[in-house]
């Protein structure tokens, strides 16, 4: 049941799953569930591949680390759940301020004319978070851009300061084009965050909800008996090394959103996503078979178990059952992605004229995907079209300003070209991002050596 609640299905039978789930290879570990007080084994694979980084937490004492992880847990699940939804929530009234911290950190923002919009984030959860929206009006949008961010913790006020000293920690946006991997969204107009600067209302901090005490665990049972009363309920693993024994756990609440990856989903489909990251190639293809035979026929599971030939070396078998994909009705916004991996095996195959029709409609379903452009680069480079697959790099960059090896392709392309000192200099800028490419590397070394010999 909890394995089915954290994709929010509703649908699939409970005897389909448990079924499935007795031949499935998962790795368990032990947890305490704070919520029932009592030790129980949790699916580790599954709720990882929903929550990856989100609740993992360090403290001086384990009860710290717990508090800590469990705050964050239900800050990105109410920030995923008004994000989606763009929901109007209620403004915090800053002449109710009373903590000097808090007080005084607003007064830095407003006297560095930076617009501020402190909104009430606790939703049902029963637990105090603040979100926190700035931008400052004399570099936006040529300099600066909007930062979004909301913090969490058993004290409105300190949740408060929490979200704007995160502000502060990515205050480099209010001065340059930077870029962070957010859970919150990024918004590149005031129009797109507007609903953020609306309220529905103005309340106190002092009506917000608040479980300070004086004492850690205090604190965790209130936020644990407030999580309880929507059906929530807190596992916490204990993951502290053996030997540094710095408290950290790793918290988990089945039914918590986090970004996208509780939405559009449900069990058979998480399962197929838990497979590909957790199983070995051997046991990959005969699971996601069991998988399809269970719950399908649909797109989504026909694509995993392409996806899965893929990976284990088949592509042949992989298109195939890809093509079969597009015709089982596929959602609109998974056509592109398809068509991707069509082009990849068919990139495997060494047929690339055909990997770049593919790319084609890929492109026509979603230009976003950057791994159109990236493979169609290397797609290009083989056919020696250095110049279109530079091109092709070059868009893959744009998407993704960070992507290294794309720097060391295009410096391929260059070299292929007879742009050598052009060459090293992009081999320089990929190995200054991503060290580890030793193709790039080995490239540039090879370019150095011939330019010294000339």
């Amino acid at each position: 049941d909890d394995l089915k609640k954290s994709v929010y299905d509703t649908q699939t039978p409970v005897e389909f799953c448990r079924r499935f789930l007795d031949d499935l290879p998962l790795r368990w570990v032990k947890a305490w569930n704070l919520s029932l007080g009592r030790e129980q084994w949790v699916p580790i694979d599954w709720f990882y591949t929903i929550n990856e980084y989100n609740g993992p937490a360090a403290g001086n004492t384990l009860e710290e680390a717990m508090l800590q992880s469990l705050c964050e847990v239900v800050e990105r699940h109410v920030g995923s759940i008004i994000s989606n939804d763009m929901l109007v929530t209620p403004e915090i009234d800053v002449d109710s301020l009373r903590d000097p911290a808090a007080i005084e950190l607003v007064k830095k923002f407003r006297a560095q004319g930076i617009e501020l919009f402190l909104r009430d984030f606790s939703l049902d959860t029963g637990i105090p978070t603040v979100g926190a929206l700035a931008y400052d009006p004399s570099t936006f949008p040529e300099k600066s851009e909007i930062v979004f961010t909301a913090g969490t913790t058993s004290n409105p006020e300190k949740s408060l300061c929490r979200a704007l000293t995160e502000i502060a920690q990515l205050a480099g946006d209010f001065q340059s084009r930077t870029s962070y991997r957010p859970t919150l969204p990024k918004y590149a107009s005031l129009e797109e965050a507007a609903y953020l600067m609306k309220s529905n209302g103005k309340v106190s901090i002092r009506d917000v909800p608040n479980h300070d005490d004086n004492n850690i665990r205090v604190e965790i049972e209130r936020c644990t008996a407030a999580l309880k009363k929507i059906g929530l309920q807190v596992l916490v693993i204990n993951v502290t090394h053996p030997q540094l024994q710095v408290p950290v756990v790793y918290t988990i609440i089945p039914g918590a959103h986090f970004l996208d990856h509780t939405r559009n989903t449900d069990f058979p489909q998480h399962a197929a996503r838990t497979m590909l990251r957790g199983l070995a190639n051997d046991e990959m293809v005969p699971q996601m078979e069991r998988l399809l035979s269970t719950f399908g026929p649909r797109y989504d599971l026909t694509f995993f178990l392409a996806h899965s030939l893929e990976l284990n070396g088949y592509p042949e078998n992989a298109l195939t059952l890809l093509q079969r994909a597009l015709d089982q009705s596929p959602d609109p916004g998974e056509i592109g992605s398809i068509h991707v991996h069509i082009a990849s095996c068919l990139k495997e195959l060494e047929r690339y004229e055909e990997a770049l029709d593919a790319l084609g409609l890929a492109e026509k379903a979603n230009p976003e995907l950057k791994e159109i452009y990236n493979l169609r680069g290397f797609c290009y480079f083989k056919l020696k079209k250095h110049n279109e697959s530079i091109a092709s790099f070059e868009r893959v960059i744009e998407l993704d300003p960070g992507s290294a090896i794309d720097y060391a392709n295009i410096g391929s392309n260059l070299r292929e070209l007879g742009h050598k000192e052009e060459a090293i200099r992009l081999y320089r800028i990929a190995l200054e991002l991503n060290p580890d490419i030793d193709f790039a590397r080995t490239g540039l070394e090879k370019l150095e050596a011939e330019m010294a010999g000339q």
